[in-house]
C-alpha cells in the first residue's frame, strides 16, 4: 500500500510497442516537422478532425472513468445479443475501495456527444484482487482466479504457462532504500495467438435498442505489451527486500517509516486486456442526436456471450454546459481534446536569460478548439479533478495506478539544459543536467490523494511559478516540457508540449543526435504524438528530462526502451541491430547489468547475482560492462553498432 500511495513514475511516450513500418501516411509533405505529416489535419484532434476519440476502460465488473470514478448505473438494459438482460451492478468495487485511505470519489458519469463521430481509441478491461493469493511459492491459485473466476474465463486457457519472474526497484520517494516489487506473468495461452479478433461497438438508446455500430480489429489498436503498461496477466508481491540468493522468493519486507516499522507485502493478481492507439481514426462510429441515459457496448469476438456495458448519457453539443472560457473571460461551451501551452516572462534584461536569474512561468491549458479549462489564476484542485468538476483534467490517483498498472495520469512541468547536453545517465553518482520543477504536482498529489494530508486535495496550484536558474547554467538553449492529461466526453488524452528558451546566448543549439530514427516507425496515424504522452518523435531526446532517476524504478529510459521494443513481436527490425535507434557509436558503449537485463534475463547466469540488485557502491548493477569486461573491440559481438 505504502508503494503505491509514494510511487511517483510515469511512461514516456517512447514506451509503445511497434506495428509495422508499413503505415498509413496522412500525407506527404516536407514540410512537416511533427513525424506525422501536414499539420493543417491531424485526425486525432477532437471536433477538428471530424471524429473524437473513444476510451472505453472496465474494471471489476463496470465501467470507469480516467479520474477514478466509477460510471453509474442507469435505466438502460444491459441486453445480450440473445435478447437476455444482464443487469449492471448496483455497487462497484472502486479501485480507491481497496485502499482505506484513499478517498473515495463519488460515482461518475460517463458522457458521450451525441450527432458526433467517434473511434475507438482504447478498449482495457482489468480484473484485480489484493491480498488474496499470498503464496509466493504458489502461484496455481492466483493462475487459477483469472482463468475461471474473472471476466476472462470465456478465453481459450489452453497452453498457459508461467512467463518472466522479474524483481523491480521502487524508492518509495526516498523514504525506503531497499525496497522491491516481484511480479510473475502468465503467457502463451491459445488465445493471446490470436490475431484476427474483433470488437463491435454499439450504440444503445435508453430502451437499449441499438441505433448504430462498428467493428474494429484488434490489430487496428497498437499497443497490449505489459512493458509499456498495457495487456498484463500476472501476480505481484510488492514490499519486498531483495532476493537473498538465487530462486528467493520469500526474502521478506521492508522497513525503514516512522518507528521502523516493517510494511507488510502487499499481493496483488492482475488480469487485464488493454489495447490502445488507433490505426485507423478513420473507422468512425456515428453517434445519432439522442439525449438522456443509454449505454455503449462492446463485444469482443473472444467472448461472444459476454459483452461490456458502458452506462452513458447523451449530450447534445448544443447543450453542453458553459463552464470553459473564453480569451475575453467569457463562459463558453468545452470541446473535446487538450492543448498544453506553457508561457514565460521575459528576460530581465536583453535577448536571453542569465544564469542565476528567476524565470516566471505560467501554465494554460485548453481544449482543441481553444478555450480556456481553469481559471487564470489556478488550476482545480486534486479533489475537484476527482469529483469530475474540472472540465475534465485528471491527476494522479496511487491505488487506481496499482489496478491498472499505467501511469500515464500524472501532470507535470519540467524543465532542463542545456539540450546539447542531454545524456542517458548510467550510475546513481553521475550529475544530470539541471532539472527544474515548478509546479511539484508530479510528487505533491502523490499524497494529496491519501488522505494524510488533511486539506492538500483542495488546494489549487497555482498558474504562476517562478524557478531560478543555477548560478553556473551554461549557455544553450533549455525545455521546459508540460504535460496534463484529460478525460471529457468518451475522450481521453495526454498532451505533451515542448517550449524552448534561451540561457547565456541567442545562439539556438539542439540535442545530442544520439538516438532517433524513431520516425521510421511512429510516423503517420502511428506517431508518438499520438500515443503515450502526446510527445513528438522531433524531442524524443527530451523523454530523459522526467525518465530520469537515480534507481532503476519504473520508467527508466534505458531498460524500458529496450525492453519494449525487444518483447514485442510488432517489433520489425533486427533485435541485434543498434544502429536503427542508435545514431553514435558512443551512446552504444555502456552496458551494464541493469540495461541489458531487460532484453537478457539471463546473461552470466547467477555470476553476478548479488550485483544484480545493488543500487548504489562502488560496484552495482548500474556498473559500466564497457570499462570492464566489454571495453574497446569487446563489445558484445553479435550486436551491430554504429561506425563511429
Amino acid at each position: 500500500m505504502i508503494r503505491s500511495i509514494l510511487l511517483k513514475s510515469a511512461w514516456c511516450a517512447l514506451l509503445v510497442p511497434l506495428l509495422s513500418c508499413n503505415l498509413l501516411k496522412v500525407t506527404d509533405d516536407e514540410g512537416s516537422t511533427t513525424g506525422r505529416g501536414a499539420k493543417r489535419f491531424d485526425p486525432y484532434q477532437g471536433l477538428n478532425s471530424g471524429a473524437v476519440r473513444l476510451s472505453l476502460q472496465y474494471i471489476n465488473g463496470c465501467a470507469f472513468l480516467p479520474n477514478g470514478q466509477m460510471a453509474a448505473k442507469n435505466g438502460t438494459p444491459n441486453v445480450r445479443p440473445d435478447g437476455t438482460v444482464i443487469p449492471y451492478p448496483d455497487v462497484c468495487i472502486t479501485p480507491l475501495g481497496q485502499d482505506p485511505l484513499m478517498l473515495s470519489p463519488p460515482t461518475g458519469t460517463m458522457q458521450i456527444l451525441a450527432d458526433t463521430q467517434y473511434f475507438l481509441n482504447q478498449f482495457s478491461v482489468s480484473e484485480t484482487v489484493v491480498n488474496q493469493h499470498t503464496n509466493p511459492t504458489d502461484l496455481s491459485a492466483a493462475l487459477s482466479w483469472i482463468k475461471t473466476q474473472t471476466a476472462f474465463s470465456g478465453l481459450d486457457w489452453s497452453n498457459v504457462s508461467q512467463g518472466q519472474d522479474e524483481w523491480s526497484f521502487y524508492s518509495l520517494a526516498g523514504v525506503v532504500e531497499e525496497c522491491w516489487t516481484r511480479e510473475v506473468l502468465f503467457g502463451n495461452a491459445n488465445w493471446q495467438k490470436v490475431t484476427d479478433d474483433t470488437i463491435t461497438v454499439e450504440v444503445l438508446d435508453e430502451a437499449g435498442t441499438p441505433r448504430a455500430s462498428q467493428t474494429y480489429l484488434r490489430s487496428e489498436l497498437l499497443a497490449s505489451s505489459p512493458y509499456a503498461g498495457h495487456s498484463r496477466f500476472s501476480w505481484r508481491s510488492e514490499n519486498l527486500k531483495p532476493p537473498r540468493f538465487p530462486g528467493d522468493k520469500d526474502p521478506g519486507t521492508v522497513t525503514g517509516l516512522a518507528g521502523g516499522l516493517a510494511q507488510p507485502p502487499t499481493f496483488r493478481t492482475i488480469a487485464r486486456v488493454d489495447m490502445v492507439g488507433s490505426t485507423n481514426p478513420f473507422k468512425v462510429l456515428r453517434v445519432p442526436r439522442l439525449s438522456g441515459p443509454g449505454a455503449l457496448r462492446a463485444t469482443w469476438s473472444q467472448l461472444p456471450n459476454k459483452p461490456f456495458f458502458f452506462p452513458v448519457t447523451y449530450v447534445l453539443p448544443e447543450d453542453r454546459p458553459s463552464t470553459c472560457t473564453d480569451d475575453a473571460g467569457q463562459p463558453v461551451q468545452c470541446s473535446p481534446g487538450l492543448d498544453s501551452r506553457l508561457t514565460f516572462s521575459p528576460p530581465t534584461e536583453g535577448s536571453f536569460y542569465k544564469p542565476g536569474e528567476d524565470v516566471s512561468v505560467y501554465v494554460d491549458l485548453r481544449d482543441n478548439a481553444g478555450n480556456h479549462l481553469h481559471t487564470p489564476e489556478l488550476l482545480p484542485s486534486a479533489r475537484e479533478m476527482i469529483n469530475n468538476q474540472s472540465n475534465g483534467l485528471i491527476t494522479f490517483v496511487p491505488s487506481v495506478i496499482a489496478t491498472v498498472t499505467e501511469n500515464d495520469s500524472i501532470p507535470n512541468v519540467a524543465i532542463a539544459g542545456p539540450i546539447q547536453d542531454f545524456k542517458v545517465l548510467g550510475d546513481p553518482s553521475d550529475k544530470p543536467q539541471f532539472l527544474a520543477r515548478p509546479f511539484p504536482f508530479a510528487f505533491i498529489d502523490d499524497a494529496t490523494l491519501t488522505g494524510l494530508t488533511p486539506g492538500l486535495a483542495d488546494f489549487k496550484w497555482p498558474t504562476r511559478q517562478t524557478f531560478s536558474l543555477p548560478a553556473d547554467a551554461k549557455p544553450g538553449t533549455y525545455v521546459a516540457l508540460v504535460k496534463f492529461n484529460r478525460a471529457a466526453m468518451g475522450e481521453r488524452v495526454a498532451k505533451l508540449s515542448p517550449f524552448f528558451f534561451q540561457v547565456g546566448q541567442d545562439e539556438a543549439t539542439t540535442y545530442p543526435g544520439n538516438v532517433g530514427n524513431c520516425q521510421i516507425c511512429h510516423r503517420g496515424v502511428n506517431s508518438l504524438d499520438n500515443l503515450r504522452h502526446g510527445l513528438s518523435v522531433d524531442h524524443i531526446e527530451s523523454c530523459k528530462v522526467c525518465h530520469h532517476y537515480d534507481t532503476d524504478t519504473v520508467g527508466r529510459t534505458q531498460e524500458m526502451v529496450h525492453r519494449i521494443h525487444m518483447n514485442s513481436p510488432r517489433y520489425p527490425a533486427d533485435r541485434a541491430d543498434c544502429t536503427v535507434c542508435h545514431l553514435t557509436r558512443k551512446s552504444t558503449e555502456r552496458p551494464s547489468l541493469s540495461l541489458c537485463g531487460s532484453c537478457h534475463l539471463s546473461q552470466h547466469g547467477d555470476e553476478f547475482f548479488q550485483t544484480a540488485f545493488k543500487q548504489r557502491g562502488a560496484v552495482n548493477k548500474f556498473g559500466n560492462c564497457a570499462q570492464t569486461c566489454h571495453g574497446g573491440e569487446q563489445l558484445p559481438s553479435s550486436h551491430i553498432l554504429p561506425a563511429k
